[in-house]
């Protein structure tokens, strides 16, 4: 008899991802995907370089008439968004078993075969399109407001439609399940991202020195590492910060002498970064928060916001601090507290408690989902009655006609 992951690599699959421009969670956890399913054929709305390397393996990235624009249009996503819903729909997965997407965006609106199942791993549902919404038109300009606000109606229309062609919804935690729920009036079941464990670790705590508090992620202004910036500033306390984006001309003119940008990080130098620093800032609403748990991982405390994904992964001066508003003064307070309780974090404690987000633990998640989606009867057609003649005949089977027996 064969296995479970066995039936699912007979399967046709696509892989769909919003765009490969950067590097960050979202792609780490589509990497992880794509280990899942190495014959997997790979979609974006649009990419940097229309390939992605996995393991030594370079997998061509097919991509919309998007990738067919000048760089220049292409390296500022807000040119592109009345564009995306359109895009995402004329990507041709006709030829495939099971549709994977991978989206915060319009990956999850592409069109399928009525009875192929597409499972979607959801990071986020649109921020700017749904909570953010109010403030990204108090940042607009108020001559372009009028506009601005029919475009995130418009966003939001197709947002909401394109979640309505998901079969079965996967949320990176449990609080972007309650977001999927309230804004798409969808049911989901929480998978977390992958944390390389093995990789991520304490290392040797007695050659380990810890000199500096650290901020990581993508330089916007969603991070709020503006306020991270304030809070060492007026405290006096070395800051690094890793990551780069379109905020960080605004974050260097706040800076000062105590902080230090760092831009891009190789993963070893990432994981040195976590080791020596005396905690993780994450002054930012995180949906979960990979660089916490890398951070944990690696045996370093974690002081954060305590709203999204944080209240998951990290566990109030157990693993770290969590503060309640957020503001400066809130995370000066975190700060105080934390100087003050020197020693209480102990690094294996704080391992720990990150093993349940291991890549193993996200494989198997995976490939449980995806099998509960096959066998939805709803989904494939009396799929419960007919799926050892679908192991049998492999993924080609037609499920319409099913053989007399």
């Amino acid at each position: 008899m064969m296995s479970e992951n066995e039936d699912l690599q007979q399967l046709r699959v696509a892989i769909v991802h919003d765009e490969l421009t950067r590097t960050g969670g979202a792609e780490r956890t589509l990497e992880e995907m794509i280990r899942i399913f190495p014959h997997a054929r790979i979609f974006a709305l649009y990419a940097g370089r229309p390939q992605i390397t996995v393991d030594g393996t370079t997998y061509p990235v097919n991509t919309t008439f998007l990738q067919k624009l000048p760089r220049w249009f292409r390296r500022h996503p807000a040119r592109l968004l009345p564009l995306l819903p359109f895009a995402s729909e004329q990507l041709d997965l006709s030829d495939f078993d099971l549709v994977l997407s991978s989206a915060s965006g319009f990956a999850k609106a592409v069109v399928t075969r009525s009875n192929v199942p597409h499972v979607c791993y959801c990071h986020t549902p649109i921020r700017y399109a749904w909570e953010a919404n109010h403030q990204v038109l108090k940042n607009t300009p108020f001559w372009q407001r009028g506009i601005a606000k029919l475009l995130l109606h418009y966003i939001r229309v197709a947002d909401y439609a394109g979640a309505q062609r998901v079969d079965h919804f996967i949320a990176n935690s449990n609080w972007t399940k309650q977001r999927i729920a309230s804004y798409y009036r969808q049911d989901s079941t929480v998978v977390y991202p992958p944390i390389d464990t093995i990789f991520f670790t304490p290392g040797k705590q007695s050659t380990i020195t810890r000199e500096y508090f650290l901020c990581v992620g993508r330089l916007t202004s969603s991070k709020e590492f503006s306020q991270a910036i304030a809070v060492c500033q007026k405290l006096g306390l070395p800051l690094k910060i890793v990551g780069t984006g379109y905020d960080a001309k605004r974050l260097r003119r706040l800076a000062g002498q105590h902080v230090t940008f760092i831009g891009k990080a190789s993963q070893l130098e990432l994981r040195e970064y976590y080791r020596h620093a005396r905690a993780l800032l994450q002054p930012g609403e995180e949906d979960f928060g990979m660089a916490a748990a890398e951070a944990l991982a690696c045996g370093t405390p974690v002081i954060a916001y305590a709203v999204g994904g944080a209240t998951e992964v990290v566990r109030h001066q157990e693993t770290g601090l969590l503060y309640h508003q957020q503001s400066v003064e809130s995370l000066a307070e975190a700060l105080r507290t934390f100087l003050g309780e020197p020693g209480i974090f102990k690094a294996e404690v704080l391992q720990r408690s990150v093993l349940r987000f291991s890549v193993e633990q996200f494989r198997t998640g995976i490939q449980r989902e995806i099998a509960k989606a096959i066998a939805r009867p709803d989904i494939r057609p009396r799929k419960s009655i007919m799926y050892a003649d679908y192991v049998a005949y492999g993924p080609r089977y037609d499920f319409s006609e099913p053989r007399q027996i």
